[in-house]
């Protein structure tokens, strides 16, 4: 197989993303009926505004249709003599104009003059260090009617007409964003009225052969209303560019081959004529993918050349229109030379990307310098990545390929088709909202903290804000694009973080503490239970061995007692009875010697007179249940709920924060007599909305006491799974929404973190990106959770968003219902109630 590059082959006829360009019209098709009514109205009107959606050819329409049709005299009181000057207006809309009249052949002052006479001559060098674009700048900004001037000024021959193409003339709106604001913002918006300006009244002289052509995409024609006249000239002289027809998609594509000495099988033509259908979007991913297929097959031709015509298998493999392009931007992305260029690439792409109202994204052009400051990247990097995918083959990015890349000059998509298809780049731009998502909260908590109307960041929002920090780094100019003030919002966030540490280095330090008396505690109990032991032991010796003695001198003196038995049986009774006593008594004194202790030591350890009286009741009542909780956050809620179970016939005698805690919450105990009592323990914990507890039955010598205990365990809840489960609900699958929704009412019922990431998701600025369902699962999740579990801040953020949901017009009766729900229940939270709506 021979090089590429020995192919006897023409280039490719298919120009991809970019516009076909004046000089291409050979390879222009299917647009052949329109151009003359666009003659017709630019004859008219001397202004012609060419509008349409993106990607409907607009650009293309203008260079390869209108003016060569201009150049065949098509236009017959101008004649066939044209001098065009074409520009994109960018962010300085009167230097591209100038360096558009400057050119070669316009308006240049280097430009051959054509006398009256007929002949020649060219200027002097006036000696100035300006260069022509210079000079032509400053006569366009001494008056509006500087176009004119300069046309004039330049003498050209009779007949001679101009054509100010301005291409892309949105860019006068989109790019004024570029501003920093104040004197900048105001010169900007100076310099685009005059530039419009220009342009209307060049076309007003009727005895001067200046004609503009705009193209301009149609949904920013309201923009045009902020320039006086501008609105007026383009209702008289507007050409909206129609759809295809199906005949003139054939003609798009089998034109440009047929004249590349190339066939086309039918087959293919076909389907490319179906899948590119009646969106018009579609044209310009069609031309890439055309593009694409001639490479394609130009690389599978053989040695000798090959007649094969372009084939449905080129097209497939480059992964036909659906992933044509996705294709392409990875092999530019693989191009890069590395994870520093692959990193700088997404920060790119994600800072000239905006998701806006648009969910797949819309171009967001930005300065070179701007873009330094947001990625972190050198200039020198980053122009390396832009370069990489301006490359003239791919023409992802513009400004195009060649052109300088000043501080000052805006980097953009060059079509919004890449935003559409390039699956990297919708991650990147999902990415990038939920970063700019998580800045806007923090920042707007740091704000409502400086002024004391929230508190410092806890878990489950402190580590994950952490994690957004070390993971993003962001710069003070990427969050000033969504939010001013990350120095003082970066100093909250450690503050937070160092009050955390303290907090969790004193919990420790207690529980240190803790466990080093109940050690000690243990290790005095073990002396009291060795001592009485030890006595028990030495009485039951005594008693022994007095018995064992008596027996003996019985059985010596069996002889003589024979004789004196009644006064022997006598004597030996009153001996073991004393000693029967002695010993009675001995371990009586034993007994309360370490009751003694052991009460001591309890009153020691606790210090609390209530705590006896409690397990007096307890021991009359015989039942009493303790609650260990191990989140700080569930204490309020924990307190709470000892008088109600009080009210509800249990003891209540403490409750204790622990370390550790199981997976999931547990009514322990210990005796299995009392199952049944721990089953409507745990039934009564559903019912107060604290979710599923379930009875575990733990064996101990806990089991051998007098009286019911049970212990209730309350889970610590998991940052990460509670995320994951809110995420969950969310979830286009309506079985893992389900199984999501179920997990949290069963087992975050009761925890304020639950609560409160829950309230957070359906804030007002998260709740636009949360599903129908999603909002529905929220909502039945909070009218389930203990009532107990709410403070008075999150009582009113829920009655704020309950306020805000209910007036939204798509709200259903199942809605309604959950609205009523959760009003019963912040209610019954409001006043201290430990019940709930019905499950």
């Amino acid at each position: 197989m021979r090089a590429l590059s020995t192919l006897p082959l023409p280039a490719n006829p298919f120009p991809g993303l970019r516009p076909f360009r004046q000089g291409e019209e050979a390879l222009f098709f299917g647009r052949e009926t329109q151009v003359d009514a666009m003659v017709d109205r630019l004859a008219a009107m001397r202004f012609l505004a060419v509008v349409g959606t993106s990607g409907s050819g607009k650009s293309s329409l203008v260079n390869c249709g209108l003016v060569p049709a201009l150049h065949r005299g098509l236009m017959d009181q101008a004649g066939s003599a044209w001098r065009v000057a074409v520009l994109r207006p960018g962010n300085r809309p009167l230097r591209a104009l100038a360096e558009a009249l400057a050119g070669p052949g316009l308006l240049s002052p280097g430009a051959v003059i054509a006398t009256n006479a007929g002949t020649a001559h060219t200027p002097p060098d006036d000696g100035s260090d300006f260069t022509p674009a210079e000079l032509m700048e400053a006569l366009l900004r001494m008056s509006k009617l500087g176009l004119v001037d300069a046309f004039e000024q330049a003498r050209l021959a009779p007949r001679q007409n101009l054509l100010v193409v301005v291409d892309q003339f949105e860019e006068l709106f989109r790019f004024s964003a570029l501003a920093a604001g104040g004197e900048q913002a105001a010169k900007g918006l100076e310099d685009a009225t005059a530039f419009v300006n220009l342009l209307l009244q060049a076309t007003q002289h009727e005895n001067l052969p200046v004609y503009v052509v705009l193209s301009m995409r149609s949904d920013f024609l309201g923009d045009c209303a902020q320039f006086e006249g501008l609105p007026e000239a383009i209702n008289l002289g507007q050409y909206l560019v129609p759809r295809m027809s199906r005949d003139e998609r054939r003609a798009a594509i089998a034109g440009p081959v047929g004249v590349s000495g190339a066939q086309i099988d039918p087959v293919l033509l076909t389907r490319l004529v179906n899948d590119v259908g009646d969106d018009p979007d579609q044209l310009s991913l069609l031309q890439h993918a055309l593009n694409r297929t001639w490479a394609a097959w130009h690389e599978s031709l053989h040695d000798g050349g090959s007649t094969e015509p372009l084939a449905l298998k080129h097209y497939e493999s480059i992964g036909t229109m659906a992933q044509a392009l996705d294709k392409h931007a990875e092999e530019a992305f693989a191009a890069l030379s590395g994870p520093m260029e692959q990193a700088l690439c997404g920060q790119l792409f994600k800072a000239i990307t905006d998701r806006g109202t648009d969910s797949r994204g819309t171009r967001r052009p930005t300065r070179m310098d701007t873009l330094v400051a947001i990625t972190g990247g050198s200039a020198n990097e980053l122009a390396a990545v832009i370069d990489v995918f301006r490359e003239p083959t791919r023409s992802f990015l513009m400004p195009p390929a060649g052109t300088p890349l000043a501080p000052d000059t805006p980097v953009d998509i060059s079509h919004e088709s890449l935003m559409r298809v390039w699956q990297r780049l919708r991650d990147w731009v999902d990415q990038e909202a939920r970063s700019a998502q998580t800045w806007r909260r923090l920042a707007e908590t740091a704000e409502l903290h400086a002024v004391g109307r929230a508190a410092l960041l806890r878990p489950p929002d402190l580590p994950f804000t952490l994690d957004w920090q070390a993971r993003e780094q962001p710069t003070a100019a990427w969050a000033h694009r969504y939010r001013p003030g990350l120095d003082a919002a970066l100093a909250f966030l450690k503050r937070s973080q160092q009050a955390y540490d303290d907090e969790v280095r004193s919990e420790q330090a207690e529980t240190a503490e803790r466990a080093q008396l109940l050690r000690q505690g243990k290790r005095f109990r073990l002396l009291l239970l060795v001592a009485a032991v030890a006595s028990t032991v030495l009485v039951v010796m005594f008693s022994a061995m007095g018995w064992l003695y008596s027996q003996a001198d019985r059985e010596r003196d069996i002889a003589t007692e024979e004789r004196a038995r009644s006064k022997l049986a006598e004597r030996d009774a009153r001996a073991a009875q004393d000693k029967a006593e002695s010993a009675l008594l001995a371990m009586r004194r034993a007994v309360d010697s370490q009751g003694w202790q052991q009460q001591a030591y309890s009153n020691a350890l606790t210090g609390k007179v209530e705590l006896q009286q409690e397990i007096k009741r307890a021991v009359q009542d015989k039942r009493a249940v303790y609650v260990q909780y191990a989140d700080p956050d569930q204490r309020s809620a924990v307190d709470a709920l000892r008088p109600h179970l009080r009210g509800a016939g249990w003891l209540a005698p403490r409750s204790e924060r622990v370390q550790s805690s199981p997976g999931t919450a547990q009514i322990r105990y210990f005796r299995d007599t009392d199952a049944e009592q721990a089953r409507s323990l745990s039934g009564l914990f559903k019912r107060w909305g604290w979710g599923v507890v379930r009875p575990e039955f733990v064996k101990s010598n806990e089991g051998t006491w007098p009286i019911s205990q049970f212990e209730v365990w309350l889970a610590r809840p998991n940052p990460a799974e509670l995320a994951r489960l809110l995420k969950a609900i969310d979830s286009p699958v309506k079985d893992e929404r389900t199984k999501a929704l179920q997990t949290l009412v069963d087992t975050q019922g009761a925890s304020p973190a639950a609560i409160g990431a829950a309230l957070a998701m359906a804030s007002a600025s998260s709740i636009e990106f949360v599903s129908a369902p999603g909002r529905f699962n929220l909502l039945y999740f909070l009218s389930r959770t203990a009532p107990l579990a709410w403070d008075e801040t999150r009582i009113n953020t829920a009655r704020e968003i309950l306020a805000r949901v209910r007036n939204r017009s798509e709200v259903s009766r199942d809605t309604l219902e959950e609205f009523a729900r959760l009003e019963r229940l912040l209610a019954a939270a409001a006043a201290g109630e430990a019940f709930g709506p019905p499950v």
